[in-house]
């Protein structure tokens, strides 16, 4: 009888927790039951932050590492589904991936050359003497600012120089220009980029020009080429440190007569360390092998201001580089190559 009267009371106490357990269990599982979006919304969070922890933990190497293509390729799929556009998911995937690169920064360069993926087709490129940014922009998707201003200053203030290499708002940002002119820092661009700002420096010929630009801690020789989006002016500029580290940004370079003298580039410009190209940019092979670059680094991929059928995936640019002579890697937002 007090065996039973034990067990009774036992099973008093225990029976409400057991429910609760119970009832909690089933709580999670239907937590989305009904709510397709929210679910879809919670699944991007969980994926933009493991994406973000793998390409933390697997630097950009030469090639295409298994692990890289995974998390870039999961990263095309939630970049070219727009109900993911100017959610808080993105935009702290991007804040994280900035906010790597301006801590990165912090720290001095003990050699070679270092250059950072920032967005779209925005670099800097970095040796002892100069830090150098190219066409570095906010980014915008759908009117809405991908890089707040603040994370953006604060890459700028690491900077020396910016320079711009054509009229187009995902390589030349209005705020971005402000930034560097007010800090008294130098930007060049071609003729048609903001023409009405006497600060910035406009430099454009149809012949290859020669400048020195002095910074604060030494000199950069700079050739500027003079290239060609469709009819537009696109400057390609090949840039020299002290160090003798030399770093080429094509822009959007995409135009077919331009090839006739771009395939004879070689000749005038010193050896290029890095070269940075469009990843849809006209006969790729052809125009890396002109340069010879010992590394070559694609941008553009994912512009999140196009609409998806030209927010151009990794997974496109992988099959193009893939068939190139030269070595390359492939590199996300906020992502930094050391050589």
């Amino acid at each position: 009888m007090k065996r039973l009267l034990l067990c009774a009371v036992c099973s008093a106490i225990l029976l409400p927790f057991g429910l609760g357990a119970q009832e909690k269990n089933a709580t999670d599982r239907s937590a989305f039951w009904g709510n397709e979006d929210v679910y879809l919304h919670k699944q991007a969070a969980v994926m933009f932050d493991i994406i973000d922890r793998t390409l933390n933990d697997n630097p950009p190497v030469e090639g295409a590492p298994a692990v890289r293509k995974l998390a870039l390729y999961n990263l095309d799929a939630l970049l070219h589904e727009t109900r993911y556009d100017n959610t808080e998911a993105l935009y702290g995937f991007i804040g994280s991936r900035i906010s790597k690169v301006i801590a990165d920064m912090a720290a001095p360069v003990k050699r070679g050359v270092e250059i950072y993926k920032i967005y779209n087709d925005g670099f800097v490129a970095r040796t002892r003497s100069a830090t150098v940014a190219f066409d570095v922009v906010r980014g915008t998707c759908k009117g809405s600012i991908l890089i707040p201003d603040s994370l953006m200053r604060a890459v700028a203030d690491r900077c020396d120089v910016l320079f711009i290499t054509h009229n187009h708002g995902d390589h030349g940002d209005a705020a971005v220009v402000k930034m560097f002119l007010d800090a008294g820092k130098p930007v060049i661009a071609p003729t048609e980029f903001m023409p009405d700002e006497a600060r910035i420096k406009h430099i454009r010929s149809e012949r290859i020009i020669d400048e020195e630009l002095v910074l604060p801690n030494g000199k950069l020789r700079i050739k500027i080429l003079p290239g060609h989006q469709g009819e537009m002016m696109n400057n390609i500029y090949v840039v020299t440190t002290d160090e003798g580290k030399t770093i080429a940004h094509s822009g959007d370079q995409y135009n077919a007569e331009d090839m006739e003298w771009i395939a004879e580039i070689g000749k005038h410009i010193p050896r290029v360390d890095i070269l940075t190209v469009n990843c849809w940019t006209h006969r790729m092979n052809d125009f890396v092998n002109s340069f010879a670059p010992r590394m070559v680094v694609t941008g553009h991929e994912n512009e999140m201001g196009h609409t998806i059928d030209h927010r151009e995936a990794f997974w496109l640019t992988f099959q193009k580089m893939e068939k190139i002579d030269r070595k390359y890697t492939v590199m996300g937002w906020g992502e930094r190559l050391a050589m």
